[in-house]
């Protein structure tokens, strides 16, 4: 699909605590960098149909997925309240246009983040993931035009409605493994869902920065810092 022609979107929940005014921080930059595709953000309320963030963590985010997907949007970029744009993010599109989806990683890997309660549900072992990447879904894009994007996306809800997310970020005694370190909750999910279907990315990697950091000014577009 021509990105031209594709029906475009960033959407955001921003519920509770700093995270309302993250929300509108990251309007204000998107429209201030010229982004011309829409914004859909919700501040301090679920999208329709999610579960409550105690139940099921994260599954906002799922929620707002969906919201999009029935308003027949084509390629839609998850980002976090803690990001705001410098730049115009049309060039994360244009990855997803290509590639499928966008995403970076953590620095982590699925080993160290994906508690037992998950190996013991997809028939994996610890050893198995200690030298996979867990990508990161504070910045989450799909094309979901593109097969390997849908595929992701779909394993990614079915672990979420699964309630894979459910599990502390503390290691809160959730594996007797000295290599587990915490729970990253949807983002644990969605590394799973990569980890299944063989999907990585090497492109836009300096597209986003922590604020104050080293960064490629000549390719940042968003700074993440919370408020």
């Amino acid at each position: 699909m021509e990105l031209t022609k594709a029906k475009i979107c960033i959407i955001n929940a921003g519920i509770g605590g700093w995270y309302k005014t993250g929300t509108k921080r990251l309007r204000k930059s998107l429209n201030e960098v010229g982004f011309a595709g829409d914004v859909i953000t919700w501040e301090d309320q679920y999208p329709p149909n999610s579960h409550p963030h105690e139940e099921v963590p994260y599954y906002f985010k799922i929620a707002a997925f969906e919201w999009a997907l029935y308003r027949q949007y084509t390629h839609i970029l998850w980002c976090d309240s803690s990001f705001w744009a410098v730049n115009d993010p049309m060039p994360i599109f244009d990855i997803m246009n290509e590639q499928g989806y966008y995403m970076f990683s953590t620095g982590y890997s699925l080993g160290q983040t994906a508690n037992d309660r998950c190996l013991e549900y997809l028939g994996y072992s610890r050893d198995q993931l200690m030298a996979t990447t867990e990508w990161a879904t504070g910045c989450i894009g799909i094309n979901f035009e593109n097969p390997t994007g849908r595929e992701l996306y779909k394993t990614w809800k079915e672990y979420m409605d699964a309630g894979l997310s459910i599990g502390s970020r503390l290691h809160d005694n959730q594996s007797e493994d000295g290599r587990f370190l915490f729970h990253r909750q949807d983002q644990t999910c969605w590394s799973l869902s990569c980890y299944k279907h063989e999907a990585r990315n090497e492109r836009g990697l300096d597209h986003i920065a922590y604020y104050g950091t080293g960064h490629n000014a000549q390719q940042l577009i968003f700074y993440i810092r919370g408020i």
